[in-house]
């Protein structure tokens, strides 16, 4: 059934009043084990190499998920918003009267989930679901260095300064914390398997 077809009399239309119904975390304590001793040990490292770190996401509820994948969709143009599954416990119309205002209202939505600049669809079956990835905005000055999971010195002196370097993706990767095979498509995304999914794709 479609969710624009719901008989939830209290279903409300979408908009980015839905962006603070399902709120995710953004501690790293909510994790699950062993990816959150892992996700801790990294963050110390980096700490310690004085490299700046904001974390955006680690736990995601699933009725999050749904709202963050099929808004960014319909805001894509990549689905009628009258497609659109329904979600049990998720009453929203994601149909408008007037068409122009559905995609409107997704990309509203797009811009209040901070996904503007995300390039792939966020997850319905995402790792955050169950607590084995992090979203985190990494950056430094200069040359810095910092110890692998080994103990052993690493030092980050070529670019990007940011999440996309590949020195520091060799670090992260030592401590079980692996970034995104998905190159730029989702910058911030790091994980237990370096996927988004529970399945075998990204």
């Amino acid at each position: 059934m479609a969710a624009t077809e719901t008989s939830d009399a209290a279903a409300e239309f979408s908009g980015t009043h839905w962006v603070q119904r399902f709120p995710g975390s953004r501690s790293p304590e909510d994790l699950a084990p062993p990816f959150r001793e892992s996700v801790l040990a990294f963050l110390d490292a980096m700490a310690k190499a004085n490299i700046r770190v904001r974390i955006a996401a680690t736990l995601r509820p699933r009725e999050r998920a749904y709202l963050m994948h099929w808004s960014w969709k319909i805001a894509r143009g990549k689905v009628d918003p009258a497609d659109v599954p329904a979600m049990t416990g998720v009453p929203i119309r994601w149909v408008h009267p007037n068409p122009k205002d559905s995609v409107r209202a997704a990309q509203d939505m797009v811009g209040a989930f901070g996904m503007s600049g995300l390039r792939t669809a966020p997850a319905l079956m995402s790792l955050h679901i169950d607590g084995r990835a992090i979203d985190m905005t990494i950056s430094w000055r200069g040359v810095v260095r910092i110890r692998d999971a080994a103990g052993k010195e690493v030092i980050l002196d070529k670019l990007p300064r940011s999440g996309m370097n590949p020195q520091l993706i060799a670090v992260g990767k030592t401590y079980g914390v692996i970034k995104f095979v998905g190159g730029s498509s989702d910058k911030p995304h790091w994980s237990a398997t370096g996927r988004k999914t529970l399945g075998r794709n990204a």
